[in-house]
């Protein structure tokens, strides 16, 4: 992340010239990246996909509690027409979607996002991101 562009850049580290951070980013039209290591606000490495987001969980919780709702309702109304029992349709459209949201949140953790994790710009002799880990690199300049 650079405070010259308007989005964050995703890519491959390609190393560093001088003071100048060199990347190539990822994606059908690749181009090269060069940064002035001042202007850089922030350098992450991905560390893998992992669930329990947030905003999937928050999205499908909804999603349940609407169709749990709807189902609660719908059963109330029914059975209290074929029986002549009565229902609380308000409560049952309450349990109804509290079910379904706790449902829905928790299919909405399995779903898998790519989470990142900060690292140090690397200066003349640094630790680099790379595909397996890290990698200790040094640089001469003549």
């Amino acid at each position: 992340m650079s405070n010259q562009m308007v989005a964050p850049i995703v890519g491959s580290y390609q190393g560093m010239r001088r003071d100048t951070l060199v990347v190539i980013e990822d994606g059908a039209g690749a181009k090269v990246w060069a940064f002035n290591t001042t202007a850089v606000q922030q350098v992450e490495v991905s560390i893998g996909m992992k669930g329990g987001n947030r905003d999937p969980m928050i999205r499908w919780g909804l999603i349940g509690g609407e169709i749990g709702g709807g189902i609660g309702l719908i059963t109330a109304m029914t059975l209290e027409n074929s029986t002549d029992q009565r229902y609380n349709e308000a409560l049952s459209t309450v349990l109804g979607a509290v079910m379904g949201a706790g449902l829905g949140a928790f299919y909405g953790s399995r779903k898998l996002a790519e989470h990142w994790a900060p690292v140090p710009l690397p200066q003349r002799v640094g630790v680099v991101p790379s595909a397996n880990g890290f990698r200790i690199t040094l640089s001469a300049s003549f």
